[in-house]
């Protein structure tokens, strides 16, 4: 399954009579609700984010665990775009805006470097999880 979100434009964009990439009736289909979903939550990104944040955890150092947190979230913030547009050849801007969102909503759900901070409670990202969830695929990337 390809990465990239199907809208009804796409589809209708595809099959212009004289476009150069006119696919047969049936062979393509709009992506649905469930379908969105799974393509906007970056999941092999927030595995790896979470594999090493494992790692960092054995770490000693209060400031070295806050560098090493930190750095991790910026370094995977950057790689979502990246790996979506390299690797999975994503190319709706609006998506890798919602993938990006959904990666920094799952690291605050898991708490990251923002449960070192003094104002984080876990219950704010337990309600933000579900509820962005739920509510980012009724958005459909252009």
């Amino acid at each position: 399954m390809k990465r990239e979100v199907v809208t009804a434009k796409d589809i209708e964009r595809i099959n212009q009579p004289g476009a150069e990439s006119r696919i047969p009736a049936g062979t393509i289909s709009q992506d649905g609700y469930f379908d969105r979903l799974f393509k906007y939550i970056p999941a092999e990104l927030v595995a790896g984010y979470i594999f090493v944040l494992g790692v960092v955890k054995q770490l000693t150092d209060a400031d070295e665990i806050k560098l090493f947190q930190w750095s991790l979230f910026i370094v995977f913030c950057i790689l979502t775009p990246l790996y979506l547009w390299r690797v999975q050849k994503v190319r709706k801007t609006q998506q890798h805006i919602i993938s990006l969102l959904s990666f920094m909503v799952w690291v605050f759900a898991l708490g990251g470097p923002f449960a070192l901070s003094g104002w984080y409670n876990p219950v704010y990202g337990e309600i933000l999880l579900p509820l962005f969830t739920l509510i980012v695929a009724i958005w459909e990337a252009k």
